[in-house]
């Protein structure tokens, strides 16, 4: 049974569904019809586990209403693989069922989940024995402009009255939007375990100023013929509302991150920082 040839990793806001959405397009490329499976993250970052397998339950129901609501027929085979998502989620067949269908046979296999760059060493171990090697993409967005982005999501998920300088600190202090900033944590650790050949590092700024460009350099990092057309890529996909956030927030931030700007600019250059 197939399973994915690569994956994108990262980061959390920072157009991984405006990828998932152009590759899904794509006449060589299949993925599941849900886009993050969160199985590695599931699997080795306790933290997520509260909320994973609402993220699948969730998700997969949208497939279901989706494929009943616009197709011409229903088809009751896609029907029961939808519902087998639902079931035993992350298990080792779970996921291997998960690209068991019979339009994904013969394509390059893709899974997009970017909490997987936020998995600790025996995670990436796990990968690689899984795997073996999977072309790996990682979209590098500005580190304060990810999390203001990550600040702006939670408060349209959940929205808060009269926020006190106090709840902005919390916020700021909050270990998920510093955890998923932490690329000089994330990047040496999956480097440690692949070959720089299995990267595709982008600079978020770059899907914006040039989709196509950035949709023609995945192809052949992922070794597919160029799309004769990608309709769509210069429009956004899960736009977050637009919530005012005080000045002092992001200079919090840029605080709290600028051991970050320090190693991508070490890493990558000043060239791909620029670009971020």
């Amino acid at each position: 049974m197939a399973l994915p040839q690569f994956l994108c990793i990262g980061a959390q806001k920072a157009a991984t569904s405006w990828l998932y959405v152009n590759l899904q397009r794509h006449h060589q490329i299949w993925m599941p019809p849900v886009k993050e499976l969160h199985y590695f993250n599931h699997l080795f970052v306790p933290e997520n586990r509260s909320w994973t397998n609402y993220h699948i339950r969730t998700n997969t129901s949208s497939a279901v209403r989706h494929h009943i609501k616009n197709g011409d027929y229903v088809d009751f085979g896609y029907l029961r693989y939808l519902c087998g998502l639902m079931t035993d989620p992350f298990t080792e067949t779970w996921y291997r069922n998960a690209y068991d269908r019979p339009n994904a046979k013969g394509k390059v296999l893709g899974d997009i989940t970017p909490e997987y760059s936020t998995i600790p060493e025996q995670g990436i171990d796990y990968v690689r024995s899984l795997l073996g090697a999977p072309r790996l993409i990682y979209i590098i967005r500005d580190p304060v402009a990810r999390a203001m982005s990550q600040l702006r999501m939670a408060l349209e998920r959940q929205p808060r009255d009269n926020m006190q300088e106090s709840d902005w600190r919390a916020m700021v202090e909050d270990w998920d939007v510093n955890n998923r900033g932490d690329y000089a944590t994330f990047i040496p650790r999956w480097r440690s375990r692949f070959a720089d050949q299995d990267f595709l590092f982008l600079p978020f700024a770059k899907v914006n100023q040039d989709p196509h460009g950035v949709m023609r350099q995945v192809e052949t990092f992922l070794g597919v013929d160029p799309a004769k057309s990608y309709d769509g890529t210069e429009e956004k996909v899960h736009k977050t509302k637009s919530a005012p956030i005080p000045a002092f927030v992001q200079d919090m931030l840029k605080d709290r991150f600028k051991g970050q700007y320090s190693f991508l600019e070490m890493e990558f250059g000043k060239d791909f920082v620029s670009q971020l």
